[in-house]
C-alpha cells in the first residue's frame, strides 16, 4: 500500500526540477497527479507543453495515473483551470502543492514595474489562485497544502521582487492554515535550497557572487548557511514535500521547513526580543534617550556597513 493510494495531488510547476521529482515520488506512492506546467522560461515568457506531458508519460509508464495541465497560474483563471482538471479527471482533490515560480533578478534601481508585477503574479498571486479554487474541495475530506517560499525571503541582493513574493507566501500560508484547520486541511511552507535547476540562471549566481565577493556579506539571510550531508538536490526537497502531505506530519500546520540536501530545519516563528515599554506610549524624545537606545540596540551593528 502506498502512502497516497486513492488520493489526488495537484502540483504546479511539475514539469521540471523539484516539481517533477515530487510528482514522480507521490505517484509511486499511489497518488493520481495533475502535472501542471506552462513550460515557460525561468524569467517568464514562452510555453512548451512537452514538459508536463513527459512527466505524465513517465508516471504512466511506471503504472501510475496522471494528466498534463498547461495553464499559467499567474491569475485566477489559471488557478481554477488546474483545480477543475483534477475534479474533472479524478473527481477529488487531496493535496495542493504550489511550486511554480519565475525570477527576474534586478537591482531595485533597475527593476521595472513589469519585473515586479510578473514575479508577484506567478510566485504569490498564483498560489492564492489555486488555493482559492481548491479550498472548497479540500474542505470536504481534509488534505494538505504545501507552498514553496525561499531563503531569498530572508534577504537577497538584487531580488527584491522575488523576496517580497516569497515572504508573502509565508504570511498567506500562516493565515490559510488558521482558516482551514477546522476542516482537517493543513498548510505548510518549504524554503528549499536545491542543486541545478532551471532557476539557477547566471543572473541569480551574479547576485550571490556580488554579495559574497564584493560586499562581503552572506548572500542569503544574515548568516552564512551551511549544509550537512549531500549537495542539495530536487529529490531531497521532493521527499520533504511528500512527507508534509502525509499523515506522518499531521502535527505541523502553518509552519516553515528549511531544506538543503542533508540539512532540514524547522524555521523559528517571528518573536519579539528586547522589549521595552513606556507607560504612556513612546515619544520621539523618549526613543532618543541613551538608556532606551542602549537597551534595544547596544550590541547591534549594521550588517551591511559595519556601523
Amino acid at each position: 500500500m502506498g502512502q497516497f493510494d486513492g488520493k489526488v495531488a495537484v502540483i504546479t510547476g511539475a514539469g521540471r526540477g523539484i516539481g517533477r521529482e515530487t510528482a514522480l515520488l507521490m505517484a509511486r506512492e499511489g497518488a493520481r497527479i495533475v502535472v501542471n506546467d506552462l513550460g515557460g522560461g525561468p524569467q517568464g515568457g514562452g510555453a512548451d507543453a512537452q514538459y508536463a506531458q513527459q512527466v505524465v508519460d513517465e508516471i504512466k509508464a511506471a503504472g501510475g495515473q496522471a494528466v498534463a495541465e498547461t495553464s499559467s497560474v499567474s491569475g485566477m483563471a489559471g488557478g481554477k483551470a488546474v483545480v477543475d482538471c483534477a475534479m474533472d479527471t479524478f473527481g477529488r482533490l487531496d493535496f495542493l502543492i504550489n511550486n511554480a515560480g519565475i525570477i527576474r533578478p534586478k537591482r531595485i534601481t533597475e527593476m521595472s514595474e513589469e519585473d515586479f508585477d510578473i514575479v508577484l503574479a506567478v510566485n504569490l498571486k498564483g498560489y492564492f489562485a489555486t488555493i482559492r479554487a481548491g479550498a472548497q474541495h479540500l474542505k470536504k475530506q481534509g488534505g494538505a497544502i504545501v507552498n514553496f517560499a525561499s531563503p531569498s525571503g530572508f534577504g537577497h541582493y538584487g531580488m527584491a521582487n522575488y523576496s517580497a513574493a516569497k515572504e508573502g507566501v509565508v504570511g498567506m500560508t500562516r493565515s490559510v492554515a488558521r482558516e482551514l484547520a477546522e476542516f482537517g486541511v493543513r498548510a505548510n511552507v518549504i524554503r528549499p535550497i536545491s542543486g541545478p535547476t532551471t532557476m539557477n540562471i547566471p543572473e541569480v549566481l551574479e547576485t550571490l557572487g556580488y554579495a559574497m565577493n564584493v560586499l562581503k556579506i552572506p548572500p542569503l539571510t544574515n548568516q552564512w548557511l551551511g549544509n550537512s550531508g549531500p549537495y542539495g538536490a530536487p529529490q531531497n526537497v521532493a521527499a520533504v514535500t511528500a512527507w508534509l502531505c502525509s499523515d506522518l506530519s499531521e502535527n505541523l500546520n502553518g509552519r516553515e521547513l528549511y531544506v538543503n540536501g542533508g540539512h532540514i530545519a524547522l524555521v523559528q516563528e517571528p518573536e519579539f526580543i528586547r522589549s521595552q515599554f513606556a507607560v504612556e506610549g513612546w515619544s520621539f524624545e523618549g526613543l532618543c534617550q541613551e538608556a532606551t537606545t542602549r537597551a534595544l540596540t547596544w550590541d547591534i551593528r549594521n550588517r551591511f556597513t559595519g556601523k
